[in-house]
C-alpha cells in the first residue's frame, strides 16, 4: 500500500483551507534526521527503544520548567510537569480522571471541535458560553453557574484556547482570564487551559496565562510540539499541580505504556537542549505572520463588506462570519466544485446550528498563492450567493 503524501484529510489537487497543519517546507526535517544520526552513534542508543520513565523524558521536562521560568517568570516544579502524546491525548486524560457520564462541563461558543467530540464520547453534559472579540463573556458565564448551582449541576471543569483560539484566532484578555479565575474559586471547578498556539504569536507580549493567575490552583495547563516541530512527533505537555501529576503518573495506561512516546521524546529533548527549537520557533512566528497577513490582504481584496471575518494576532486560524442570506453549507458545496475546501463552523458548536453562517481558515499549511486563490474563489462564490 502506498503510504499518502498529503496529511489527514488533504485531498491531492485542492487548496486545504481547512488544514490546521504545520506546512511540509515548515518541518524541520534536516536537523531531525541529523539528530537521530548522531543519536544512532552514542554507545547507549538502545535506550531509545526501552519503556522510558511514567512521568516521561527528565531531560524534556527540566527543558520545558526551565522555558517557562525564563519565557514567563513562572515557578515550574519538576514535579508539575509530565510529558504526554500531544495535548488532545492530554484533553482525553483529563476528561478520563475528572468526569463520568453526565457531568457538566463550561466550553465556549465556537469552541475545539476534536475537544467536543472527546467531551462527547465520554458522555458529558455540555454547557457552552458565547464569545466575543475579547473571548468568554464573563457575565453569561456567572449567569449560566448561579443556574447551574440553583439546579446542583455544578460544572467539573472549564475547557478554553486562551491564545489564538481554535477556531477563531481570539485572545482572551487578561481581565476576562483573571474574572474567570475568580469564578473557578468561588465555584469550584478546575480550568483546562490548551495552551498550544502560546509560541506562534505575532505581538511581544501575551495576557499571563490561567495558570500564573492562579497561582497554580485549580488549573490544568496543556502545550504541545506539534505546532512548533511537528504533528506526527506525538509529544506534549502536562503543567499542574504535583498531586494531579502524580495521580495521572500512577494511572493504568502509564504504568503499563513506560510513559508517553519515550523514543521520540528522546529526540526533542536534544532537539530542545541543543538551543535548536527557541531558534526555530524564532523563524516560524515570522513565517506564518507572513501567512497570515497574505490571507488578511487577500480577504479585504476578495469578500463582500458584509462578510467579517478575526485578525488574530499568532496561531493559524481565521474566523469568518457569512452575510446573513449565506449558510456555510450552501458556500461548502459551491466551493467543493472549484476545489477548495474549508472548514464549517458547525462543527465548533456544541448546537451545530449555531454555526450556520460561520467557517474557519486555515493560513498555516497552503503555499501563498494556494492561500490568495483559494480565498479569491470564496469570495466570488460568496458574492455570487449573496445576490441571488
Amino acid at each position: 500500500m502506498a503510504l499518502q503524501p498529503t496529511p489527514q484529510g488533504v485531498v491531492a489537487g485542492s487548496i486545504p483551507l481547512f488544514a490546521g497543519h504545520p506546512a511540509h517546507e515548515l518541518l524541520p526535517i534536516s536537523t531531525v534526521r541529523a539528530l537521530l544520526d548522531a543519536v544512532w552513534s552514542e554507545p547507549d542508543v538502545v535506550r531509545l527503544f526501552n519503556y522510558g520513565d511514567e512521568q516521561g523524558n527528565r531531560q524534556l521536562i527540566d527543558f520545558l520548567a526551565a522555558r517557562r521560568q525564563r519565557s514567563e517568570k513562572l515557578t515550574v516544579c519538576r514535579e508539575n510537569l509530565m510529558i504526554i502524546g500531544g495535548s488532545t491525548w492530554g484533553v482525553e486524560m483529563i476528561t478520563h480522571h475528572l468526569t463520568g457520564p453526565g457531568d457538566t462541563i463550561l466550553v465556549d461558543a465556537p469552541s475545539y471541535r476534536d475537544a467536543l467530540h472527546i467531551f462527547r464520547d465520554a458522555k458529558l453534559d455540555l454547557q457552552s458560553i458565547s464569545i466575543d472579540a475579547g473571548g468568554l463573556i464573563v457575565d453569561e458565564m456567572d449567569r449560566r453557574l448561579r443556574d447551574l448551582a440553583s439546579r446542583q449541576r455544578p460544572p467539573k471543569f472549564y475547557y478554553v484556547v486562551p491564545n489564538f483560539q481554535n477556531p477563531t484566532g481570539i485572545t482572551l484578555s487578561r481581565e476576562r482570564r483573571q474574572a474567570v479565575v475568580d469564578l473557578s474559586q468561588k465555584y469550584g471547578f478546575a480550568i483546562v487551559e490548551d495552551d498550544v498556539y502560546r509560541d506562534i504569536r505575532f505581538v511581544d507580549d501575551l495576557p499571563p496565562s490561567f495558570y500564573a493567575l492562579s497561582g497554580g490552583e485549580k488549573v490544568l495547563r496543556l502545550g504541545t510540539f506539534s505546532k512548533t516541530l511537528a504533528p506526527g512527533l506525538r509529544i506534549g505537555w502536562l503543567i499542574a499541580s504535583a498531586e494531579t501529576v502524580k495521580r495521572f503518573v500512577n494511572s493504568g495506561m502509564l504504568r503499563m505504556g513506560g510513559g508517553a512516546n519515550p523514543f521520540t521524546a528522546a529526540i526533542v529533548a536534544d532537539f530542545c537542549s541543543s538551543g535548536r527549537w527557541d531558534g526555530h520557533v524564532a523563524w516560524l512566528r515570522d513565517q506564518y505572520k507572513l501567512r497570515r497577513d497574505c490571507a488578511l490582504e487577500a480577504l479585504d481584496a476578495a469578500m463582500p463588506s458584509s462578510t467579517k471575518w478575526t485578525k488574530p494576532e499568532g496561531g493559524y486560524f481565521i474566523w469568518l462570519q457569512l452575510p446573513a442570506n449565506v449558510t456555510v453549507d450552501e458556500l461548502e458545496r459551491e466551493a467543493k466544485a472549484h476545489h477548495v475546501y474549508f472548514a464549517s463552523g458547525k462543527g465548533f458548536f456544541v448546537h451545530p446550528e449555531d454555526g450556520a453562517h460561520h467557517l474557519r481558515l486555515s493560513f498555516s499549511y497552503v503555499p501563498l498563492e494556494d492561500l490568495k486563490s483559494g480565498i479569491a474563489i470564496l469570495g466570488r462564490v460568496i458574492k455570487k450567493l449573496e445576490g441571488r
